[in-house]
């Protein structure tokens, strides 16, 4: 009876206990099932340097692409049709100013340095900017030692012979029309020469002044010449009141020793007056300027009769040195259109950005390029911007950036793709930077970061600078690093 009640006083101290732990009331139900509340997101303010950059894809070509052809003006014109003799160069050679791109029918292809294309033959008295440009070659090539101009001269004839002849050929010599020319011009001038001499000669016998013996004789006669007037005269007067006949023939006497004296006074006169040489130095002038004539005439002769420079065994090219990229002809085959294509020696990395992005770019900005699959990492220059879409190869509405890397191996990074890294703006060093998603903005433009310290938070007003991955630059009087800022709830 005892162990009765003993077990029924254990379950109803069991069931009060179920009971109290059992039942909830309405409160305490959902106050259990609420979601707890939330709490703030917090990171700390970092000091850190921001870079905003433009990133895209860019490939590694050559630069400046130039086609060479062999012109048919090569040695002295008269050739058919060009066959390849040599000096072929192989493909991704390197050649530079002076050197033989290759030979046909026997004669070089010369490249030379110059934005000018060898559009004619030069030779002596050539004149023109061209000339110039071929005597700037000439001179770093160092066989021209004159004053770089506009005029092909003796100097430029034999600097172009010493090119030759370092090279292993010979300059194209004058024609025989030329040597002809020449010969015809020698014969004219010895001509005029010779008439100078007769002229000269002719001046100096019309100048002679007389002999003093001829002065003296003529003197003489003159003085003759008055007597006889004198004793004519006397006669006259003293067979004054004679008979007609008798004054008739002495009056004739006196006109006749008057014109006797008159003729040997001029002849006086003539041999004492100046010479009139005008005639004589007339005929000279004439002579002399025909002469003048003639040797212009022979200089521009053997000018012409110089040495030339054919058309096609010059190829000037913009920049140099560069790269073969293409033969197109061998020894042995007939010439014909392009023969050998060139690059630049220098690599070029081509990327297309959208409108926007290349209006951000200027010209000498610094670049990065790398590859995580090839390790390749280096750096560039911005040396072009295009100004319409669709050039240099890049896709339409595309706008290319032509970029130059420093250093890199050209024969590995041809044809390439790499990573295009351009910096467009940065920070001056280490800033205070906050995740964008932490910065708030109101309707009147300022800029808040709420900061949590002591369980408590803060609205702080910051002057925002640059954003760049993520980040915002930010300046406040009580914002320091290390501070918490609340990006968002959890």
């Amino acid at each position: 009876m005892v162990a009765v009640v003993v077990a029924v006083a254990v379950g109803a101290a069991g069931l009060g206990w179920w009971f109290g732990r059992s039942i909830e009331s309405p409160d305490d139900v959902a106050r259990r099932a609420a979601a707890p509340a939330a709490a703030p997101i917090l990171v700390p303010v970092e000091r850190r340097t921001l870079e905003s950059t433009v990133v895209s894809r860019g490939d590694v070509s050559f630069a400046q692409a130039v086609e060479v052809a062999i012109d048919s003006d090569l040695g002295d014109g008269s050739l058919g049709s060009l066959v390849v003799t040599g000096r072929v160069p192989a493909s991704g050679a390197q050649v530079d100013e002076g050197d033989v791109l290759l030979e046909a029918s026997g004669r070089p292809v010369i490249l030379l340095q110059g934005a000018l294309p060898m559009y004619r033959a030069l030779g002596p008295g050539s004149r023109g900017n061209d000339v110039r440009q071929l005597e700037a070659a000439l001179r770093r090539l160092r066989v021209f030692a004159g004053t770089v101009d506009t005029v092909y001269d003796g100097q430029t004839a034999a600097a172009v012979s010493r090119l030759y002849t370092d090279l292993g050929y010979e300059a194209v010599a004058p024609s025989a029309e030329d040597r002809a020319g020449v010969a015809e011009a020698q014969a004219a001038l010895r001509a005029a020469e010779t008439a100078v001499s007769a002229a000269t000669v002719a001046l100096a016998e019309a100048a002679r002044p007389p002999a003093r013996s001829e002065v003296l004789a003529a003197e003489g006669a003159v003085e003759n010449a008055r007597s006889d007037r004198d004793a004519a005269r006397a006669a006259l007067d003293a067979a004054a009141g004679g008979d007609d006949a008798t004054l008739a023939q002495l009056r004739a006497a006196l006109v006749a020793a008057d014109n006797a004296l008159a003729v040997a006074s001029a002849q006086l006169a003539e041999l004492r007056a100046p010479r009139d040489t005008t005639a004589a130095a007339q005929a000279l002038a004439q002579a002399r300027a025909e002469a003048a004539s003639a040797r212009t005439t022979l200089a521009e002769a053997r000018g012409a009769a110089g040495i030339r420079l054919p058309r096609g065994e010059i190829a000037f090219v913009p920049s140099l040195p560069r790269r073969v990229d293409k033969v197109n002809v061998k020894v042995g085959a007939v010439a014909a259109g392009p023969a050998v294509s060139l690059s630049g020696a220098d690599l070029q990395v081509v990327s297309g950005l959208s409108r926007e992005e290349s209006r951000l770019l200027r010209v000498g900005a610094a670049a990065r390029l790398d590859d995580e699959v090839s390790g390749v990492d280096l750096t560039g220059t911005v040396t072009a911007v295009a100004e319409s879409p669709g050039t240099e190869g890049v896709d339409a509405g595309r706008y290319a950036v032509r970029i130059t890397p420093e250093g890199g191996d050209p024969a590995a990074l041809a044809g390439a793709n790499l990573r295009v890294t351009i910096p467009i703006e940065s920070t001056a060093g280490a800033v205070l930077a906050v995740p964008l998603a932490a910065l708030v903005t109101d309707a009147s433009g300022t800029a808040r970061v709420r900061v949590s310290a002591d369980d408590a938070t803060r609205d702080v007003v910051v002057t925002v600078g640059l954003a760049a991955d993520g980040f915002a630059e930010v300046t406040a009087p009580d914002l320091a690093e290390g501070d918490l800022v609340v990006v968002g709830e959890r």
